[in-house]
């Protein structure tokens, strides 16, 4: 994986701090890291079609602009309900974040 800034190596530990040893593995699985790159695309691709700001799309999804880029940065594991407000805040049906993107 390749870390882009200080700040997602600071998230990434913090993460890896919160984690369970035994469920390592599954953050590692190629379904997990798909369903996370495709979340992360799809609220980038979201957010750049309303010309939302990071912060707007917290504002608006009611999550601190801190997760709201880790959403965005694929660094973390999200609940149904920060999902649920994600998809609330961006008027979408929850399934709408997890297809894959069209290619162009």
């Amino acid at each position: 994986m390749k870390l882009n800034s200080q700040a997602q190596l600071m998230g990434l530990r913090q993460a890896e701090r919160r984690r369970r040893p035994e469920r390592a593995a599954q953050y590692e699985s190629p379904v997990y890291r798909a369903l996370q790159q495709r979340l992360a695309a799809a609220v980038r691709r979201l957010r750049q079609q309303r010309e939302w700001t990071q912060e707007e799309a917290a504002h608006r999804c009611g999550m601190t602009v801190r997760v709201f880029q880790r959403v965005e940065g694929e660094e973390v594991n999200l609940t149904l309900t920060t999902i649920a407000r994600i998809a609330e805040g961006f008027q979408v049906d929850p399934a709408e974040l997890f297809k894959v993107a069209k290619s162009r």
